[in-house]
């Protein structure tokens, strides 16, 4: 007995459904978890320029500003290999004409939970050589001596409270020679 051809197309199409349907059952892991926690953390804050404009070097001296945080204090050329590591985090582009700033913090495989930033500064470029022209002009600090103050972040953690004073007349010591 044959059957009829819209019989056979039901049936394959039914099949084809059946099997897809199979395929997205298998690959789905239970959906949303509305507990897990989102792979990174942010730190941000607000920066303040001791003395105002005024005290702002000439425009041609600055020509990068960025904040970036530290799991340790940087020494001489452990900074470079810091930030090539992914032991260092920086604002994504200068924050010159800004007041406030964010750095996102990727939780990656290895990277220790919850995670110490030791050091977190205001770093200046004031001249052409990427890798030597930058100098510290502000940290998040626990006094006004510029002892660095620490904070500690979990996954998913915002940390919006990490205020910087900058300071270009009286930089802060350079951690670094």
């Amino acid at each position: 007995m044959q059957l009829p051809f819209c019989e056979i197309m039901r049936f394959h199409g039914k099949l084809l459904l059946g099997c897809v349907f199979a395929l997205l059952l298998c690959h789905c892991d239970g959906g949303l978890d509305p507990t897990a926690l989102p792979p990174n953390a942010e730190l941000s804050g607000r920066l303040t320029v001791r003395g105002g404009r005024e005290s702002y070097p000439p425009r041609d001296s600055i020509l990068d500003l960025r904040v970036v945080a530290f799991r340790t204090i940087p020494r001489d050329s452990s900074i470079l290999a810091a930030v090539l590591t992914g032991q260092a985090y920086f604002t994504p582009t200068s924050i010159l004409d800004s007041t406030h700033y964010a750095i996102s913090i990727p939780f990656t495989e290895g990277t220790p939970e919850p995670l110490r930033l030791e050091y977190i500064a205001v770093a200046q470029q004031y001249g052409p050589n990427v890798f030597r022209d930058w100098r510290v002009v502000g940290v998040y600090a626990s006094d006004s001596l510029w002892t660095p103050k620490a904070v500690v972040l979990r996954r998913g953690e915002r940390r919006l409270d990490v205020d910087i004073t900058i300071d270009f007349r009286n930089p802060p010591p350079q951690p670094f020679r």
